[in-house]
């Protein structure tokens, strides 16, 4: 990887939602139709994450350039430092086209990311559930050639039924569909002209559906496909060395073990996914929140 692209600016986006608020949760019923659409897992913050991965940037990439954090108006985290240069509140009605407002379909609400005012052309996405654990650098997104790193493939395969199978449901694997993602912008538009059908039909959903094409997965299949000459897909052993996918569900004893196992490791990237269901075991919720705090004791420069 040459000099010139190393030093090229990173930011990074963070989509983000206050499921407490109340105000958003009277938009969330005034739309809902279906009980699935009112999944809490989908909404809630139990563990603060977006600020603890915050502080995560701070300590293991403080070469990102620029931070934004991608929400619906007029939400923003009420422990947010809004005066840090580094950081930018960006409200989908800034962005979006006025027929796709609201949306709670984070399919669609990922699809204009790229179309976020001053985003620099490579950047990297994040969930607010995702975490740095280790000393992060550019050449974890670029090979030594300057090729884009794609992750979250088996072994190297850009196969369709990635995106989806022949009965249009969405084939998932955890570990590597929570993987590190760098976008460039150019290839993010690109990829939705490639399949303008599968955007149309995930922008009529004001939320998630099951046979919605995920983005990234669409992303992965066009850069493997289109963009070969410029991009290199990072194989699953390769990924273990370097991510952990982990779900907080109920089960005290188990959470123990994997989170004392993830302190231990320290892995670069790793995913907390939120599984507890509609009733969180409170002394898992207590023994992630302990966890986030030994990890990341120091407030960060962009809480107040």
């Amino acid at each position: 990887m040459s000099k010139t692209e190393i030093n090229k600016p990173i930011d990074l986006v963070y989509t983000w939602v206050d499921g407490n608020d109340l105000e958003y949760q009277k938009l969330v019923n005034q739309y809902s139709e279906k009980p699935m659409d009112l999944n809490p897992e989908r909404y809630r913050d139990l563990f603060h994450l977006m600020k603890y991965s915050l502080r995560s940037v701070e300590k293991f990439a403080p070469w990102i350039n620029h931070i934004y954090i991608f929400t619906c108006r007029p939400q923003k985290p009420d422990w947010l430092n809004y005066d840090h240069p580094k950081i930018s509140v960006v409200h989908h009605d800034e962005v979006f086209d006025e027929q796709d407002i609201p949306t709670f379909n984070y399919n669609v609400i990922e699809s204009y990311i790229h179309k976020i005012p001053g985003l620099s052309e490579d950047f990297i996405y994040l969930n607010d559930d995702f975490l740095f654990g280790n000393n992060v650098c550019p050449e974890d997104f670029y090979s030594k050639e300057g090729k884009v790193l794609i992750h979250g493939t088996l072994f190297g395969e850009n196969l369709s039924w990635r995106i989806y199978n022949k009965k249009n449901d969405m084939v998932g694997l955890g570990l590597i569909e929570h993987s590190p993602l760098l976008i460039r912008k150019e290839w993010w538009q690109k990829m939705q002209e490639a399949r303008p059908e599968l955007i149309k039909e995930i922008k009529s959903h004001k939320f998630r559906e099951g046979t919605d094409v995920m983005t990234y997965k669409l992303y992965r299949w066009y850069t493997l496909k289109h963009q070969s000459a410029y991009c290199k897909a990072i194989k699953l052993p390769e990924l273990l060395k370097i991510h952990s996918f982990h779900k907080i569900t109920n089960n005290f004893r188990k959470q123990k073990r994997a989170f004392e196992w993830l302190k231990e490791k320290s892995p670069k990237f790793y995913c907390l996914n939120d599984d507890q269901k509609d009733n969180p075991n409170m002394k898992v919720v207590e023994l992630a929140q302990r966890f986030l705090k030994d990890m990341y004791p120091d407030k960060s420069g962009f809480e107040k």
